[in-house]
């Protein structure tokens, strides 16, 4: 049903206290495609359960930080320079094609020298210098999540069975209790309630302490200019690639669906693809283990008025758990693209101990496709990229015999995911003349790509999205915006700095909301819909921030 009436929710309050079940918009239960451009809600899960106490500890400074059971000295402020735009950053570098101990100079939001040193460019004598001590890589991003639902994790729902598709949970009670308080907070289906703006926000900042700078968040409504004050919300227009400043309005060239689309809704993205309009589309697609699942591929096929019109470079199919060695030479051909979540796949199809039931990339490896990493429906997903790749890592060593290096899974959240995204050109990698959306770990410097794999949230010592400083080590706060200013947060046992607001902007964007009011607004918002008693379930309080090993 998809009821758009006030009345929805008096009526659903009425009707559970009769007995009915819990009333759930199709928009979010993968039922229809009401938005060809961004489309809600899917399944996934991860097969290592989340450590259950809060990410908020107190603090416990250190001279010296453990990264990866490597002891290296912290990051180090060596100059605050006189130009706040310009920060230069030295460590071990992380470049496209080799590692340095080297230098990135960031000036206003693009990177203008990745070298041994770049301390003869003109930008470098008023920069900010940072000795990282650490390991300088692109920021990650995640191909497919669903970012508004930040708020809830596995004490809200889990899978209860094991399925062979994704027609299968969808029906459970809780999902759907789930789904309905995401759209009562989210505004939707005349709720009175209207918090898109902090769920989004609250999912961004999720993503941007463990190090993701970019996420396809599918969120609703869409295009709102609160989106990507913080991580880059990349399937939306305010996504900030055309302007350094947060809330412009960009062309919004990346469209999502949930589901198999209807035949207008494809035939619209084949249009858009053909006007020049689409630069990326990602479907999710053939989740699951069973016939059904697979039969998903032929019908991609002919849902369209032209067949096969989807069958485009442009395209990246997300999960494909059930395609084999055929579907995935016929992909290479066109040149399609591959998402794929080990964890959620595991969870959902494997009963979260048959490691074999995920996508069988030795095979899609083996075609040639282009494949990037990604975590999917956050209440059951891996808590972050980081943990992602790792059990993608334990998935390939137990079953495959090793075959993706620590390289090759760095890649899949970083270039691989740009070039999926028709976004090569602008993040993903540390070259000139590209966006500096970076992040810096510690960790051993000596075994770089080995460090980022075990790099948890704690390991994070600095993030920018955009050439700003938005997270990091308390020392480094400096580099954050003066003004309105930066807050402070201890995140799994370490001192930290997070800039949320955002000065100058109108009201009605709520860019100037801090951490403190995004917290504040959903945690009640969440306690008034657990008070109405729509549903047997309360999912008060919200998830924590990040997730502590």
């Amino acid at each position: 049903m998809n009821i758009s009436s006030t009345a929805k929710w008096l009526g659903c309050a009425i009707g559970v206290l009769l007995g009915a079940a819990a009333c759930t918009s199709e928009d979010d239960n993968l039922g229809t495609d009401a938005n060809a451009n961004s489309q809600d809600a899917t399944s996934d899960a991860t097969f290592d359960a989340r450590a259950p106490d809060s990410a908020l500890t107190d603090a416990t400074p250190a001279d010296a930080t453990m990264d990866g059971g490597v002891t290296n000295p912290p990051a180090v402020l060596v100059d605050l320079g006189s130009d706040p735009t310009k920060v230069l950053l030295q460590g071990t570098v992380l470049t496209p094609t080799q590692v340095i101990s080297g230098e990135v100079l960031v000036e206003d939001d693009l990177v203008t020298c990745v070298a041994a040193s770049c301390s003869g460019e003109p930008g470098a004598s008023t920069a900010s210098v940072v000795q990282t001590n650490g390991i300088i890589l692109p920021g990650l991003i995640n191909t497919n999540t669903h970012v508004q639902y930040g708020i809830f994790d596995e004490s809200d729902w889990t899978p209860a069975q094991v399925y062979t598709n994704h027609n299968q949970w969808i029906s459970e009670a809780r999902y759907e209790a789930l789904i309905d308080a995401k759209q009562y907070l989210n505004g939707e289906s005349g709720s009175p309630v209207s918090l898109s703006c902090e769920l989004n926000k609250y999912g961004e900042l999720q993503a941007l302490i463990s190090g993701t700078t970019s996420v396809v968040g599918k969120s609703i409504p869409g295009n709102r200019p609160c989106h990507r004050t913080l991580a880059r919300t990349i399937d939306q227009s305010s996504n900030a690639l055309c302007a350094a400043s947060p809330g412009q309005a960009c062309a919004d060239s990346v469209q999502t669906h949930s589901l198999m689309p209807s035949a207008s809704s494809a035939d619209a993205v084949c249009q858009n693809m053909a006007d020049g309009d689409t630069h990326a589309y990602f479907v999710q697609l053939a989740e699951g283990v069973d016939q059904d699942a697979g039969d998903e591929w032929d019908d991609l096929y002919s849902v369209t008025t032209v067949d096969g019109c989807l069958f485009d470079p442009r395209t990246t199919l997300v999960y494909g758990t059930a395609l084999g060695s055929s579907e995935f030479t016929a992909m290479a051909t066109y040149g399609m693209g591959l998402s794929w979540s080990p964890g959620s796949n595991v969870a959902l199809y494997g009963g979260s101990t048959d490691l074999s039931q995920t996508t069988d990339i030795p095979l899609a490896v083996a075609a040639g496709l282009t494949i990037s990493l990604s975590t999917g429906f956050p209440p059951v997903a891996s808590s972050s990229l980081f943990e992602e790749m790792r059990v993608a890592d334990e998935v390939d060593n137990t079953q495959w015999g090793d075959i993706l290096t620590p390289r090759m899974l760095l890649e899949m959240v970083t270039v691989n995911a740009a070039e999926q995204l028709a976004l090569e050109g602008s993040i993903g990698q540390l070259m000139v003349g590209l966006k500096a959306d970076i992040l810096v770990i510690g960790g051993d410097v000596t075994s770089p790509y080995e460090a980022v794999l075990a790099a948890t949230g704690r390991d994070v010592r600095l993030v920018m999205v955009n050439g700003t400083t938005v997270y990091g080590d308390s020392q480094l706060q400096p580099l954050g915006p003066a003004t309105p200013g930066c807050e402070t947060l201890t995140l799994c046992g370490a001192p930290k700095f997070l800039c949320v607001a955002v000065e100058g902007q109108p009201a009605a964007t709520l860019l100037d909301q801090t951490l403190t009011d995004i917290e504040s607004n959903l945690s009640t918002a969440l306690q008034a819909y657990d008070d109405l008693d729509l549903s047997a379930w309360d999912f008060h309080p919200l998830a924590p921030l990040a997730v502590c090993p």
